[in-house]
């Protein structure tokens, strides 16, 4: 059953931030990292590795990459103001390939589709993220595994969402709450509750000596004030006037589940995309004649399989290549699948190549993306029908963000174009091959490639499916260096997060 791992606030302050615009106070002018808060949001990551986000602020972007967050499962919703969804503008980069739920009341999606109208209308925006509005009421859902209870409280006279997850819960922009709502946080772990500064109260907002005492009432073990304004003490000082078991958050805290309880964590956790842990090298050999690329990936692959046998780290190497035309049967292929004679191939200046991959005979040409990695496969946590599945992955995606519907056919590797209709065509072949799970050989994307040169084979031994190109399947044009960074950034974007959870688990934080 699937619980709450850890909890981290990427945003403690309040609609302006801190500092606020235009403002001179000793908090704003602080130089203390803590008093530099951006708009209130808060990740939740669960058991099973699912990223959840509660309230999407102005300042997602930047929360975003600080904290290397390059995907989330669902958003979660308090309300429509300003400060608590600008950021859904910013999911574009992240929730094009899927559909990404948004958890709200009626009203709040309402306002989401009218300020967001170029996203909901008839002819969407260019680029837009797949947003999937999930309307709730009061009572409780489930995500992801996960029991959600809504508490009605009131910003001002409106109407918002606060929510407890399990032993966790999540209120913001807090004015009242009525007893019956209290119930359903009595005995509550761990509670963020928003508390804007000291003593002069606020018509929308709780002070923070509001916020202890609510804190107090529902026998929270411990509460983080969120939603600080600059009108709050600095940090340093902060800490000292706050009661046993309730501290003021700040942007980057991150809680744990140490045992039954989330607790502070006492380490810093710097954001791994910005480590010089990288998964992978990667190098785009332009025009390279298909046996110098081939020795180039032997040696590689030798270097690494030597390095492994030596108890050492092999460095992960990605490859593109654009070679002459020429032909490649892999070690199980059928010679009876190379239409024409060896002699006549040579004569029109055409290789084949016999290869130690999986697969049957297949082409290389220009315009075509050949990529080669030389992957260790047990620092990606993966084995060899996962590394398949990815690499298909990495290739659907780029054929989408071009307007092309990529999908795999059952038994056969690679990647189709209506691959369960009499029009089934490839667009992208896969062989690989592996030794102590270090990779070699891999896939040959047709961008612009001549395709006539398929006619003299079965390719990968297929009689009855045909080929096809990008170029072919695109209503708009392209250029092989563009589709050259959308499937390297692909490519980051699988084997990075793979690699990324990989070191996770073996750190223990998984």
């Amino acid at each position: 059953m699937a619980e709450i791992k850890s909890v981290r606030i990427l945003g403690s302050g309040t609609s302006t931030g801190v500092p606020e615009v235009g403002c001179y106070c000793s908090t704003c002018l602080s130089q203390d990292s803590k008093d530099k808060r951006t708009r209130t949001s808060v990740l939740i990551e669960t058991s099973e590795g699912k990223n959840i986000l509660l309230d999407c602020s102005p300042d997602f972007r930047e929360q975003a990459i600080k904290a290397g967050v390059d995907r989330l499962d669902a958003i979660i919703l308090s309300h429509e103001h300003y400060d608590h969804i600008a950021g859904l503008d910013d999911l574009r980069t992240i929730a094009w390939a899927k559909d990404l739920p948004i958890y709200a009341e009626k009203r709040v999606l309402d306002a989401i589709r009218n300020r967001l109208h170029y996203y909901f209308g008839s002819n969407p925006y260019l680029g837009t993220p797949r947003l999937k509005l999930q309307e709730i009421s009061i009572s409780p859902f489930r995500i992801e595994g996960l029991e959600v209870i809504p508490i009605r409280v009131y910003h001002g006279k409106l109407p918002i969402t606060g929510y407890r997850i399990g032993d966790f819960a999540f209120l913001t922009d807090l004015k009242t709450i009525e007893q019956n709502e209290v119930k359903k946080l009595r005995g509550v772990d761990t509670l963020l509750i928003n508390g804007l500064r000291f003593t002069k109260p606020h018509p929308t907002h709780q002070t923070i000596e509001e916020a202890v005492a609510l804190s107090q009432e529902v026998n929270a073990r411990q509460s983080f004030i969120i939603h600080l304004s600059h009108h709050a003490p600095q940090q340093s000082l902060l800490e000292t006037k706050l009661p046993h078991g309730v501290q003021a958050s700040y942007d980057g805290m991150r809680l744990e589940r140490i045992g039954t309880h989330l607790e502070l964590a006492t380490r810093e956790e710097t954001s791994f995309k910005s480590s010089s842990s990288i998964p992978y090298n990667f190098r785009d050999c332009h025009e390279i004649c298909y046996t110098e690329a081939y020795a180039l990936q032997k040696e590689l692959f030798r270097r690494s399989i030597d390095q492994k046998s030596r108890g050492e780290r092999p460095l992960n190497t990605l490859l593109f290549c654009e070679h002459e035309p020429v032909f490649t049967l892999g070690k199980h292929g059928k010679e009876s699948n190379l239409l024409i004679s060896e002699e006549i191939l040579r004569s029109r200046g055409v290789n084949l190549h016999h290869i130690d991959r999986g697969g049957d005979i297949t082409y290389h040409g220009p315009g075509q993306i050949t990529g080669y990695p030389i992957f260790d496969l047990e620092q990606f946590g993966m084995g060899i029908k996962q590394y398949i599945y990815t690499l298909e992955e990495c290739i659907i995606d780029t054929l989408r963000v071009n307007g092309i519907q990529g999908e795999r056919l059952d038994g056969a590797t690679g990647v189709w174009i209506e691959p369960h209709t009499p029009r089934a065509r490839k667009i992208c072949a896969i062989g690989v091959h592996s030794s102590r799970y270090v990779t070699l050989h891999g896939f040959a994307l047709n961008v612009f490639t001549d395709l006539s040169y398929f006619s003299w084979i079965n390719p990968c031994g297929f009689t009855n499916k045909g080929v096809t190109s990008m170029a072919q399947e695109m209503d708009k044009p392209t250029t092989l260096d563009l589709v050259k960074q959308q499937l390297e950034e692909a490519f980051h974007r699988h084997f990075y997060q793979a690699y990324k959870r990989r070191s996770s688990i073996q750190k223990g934080l998984f």
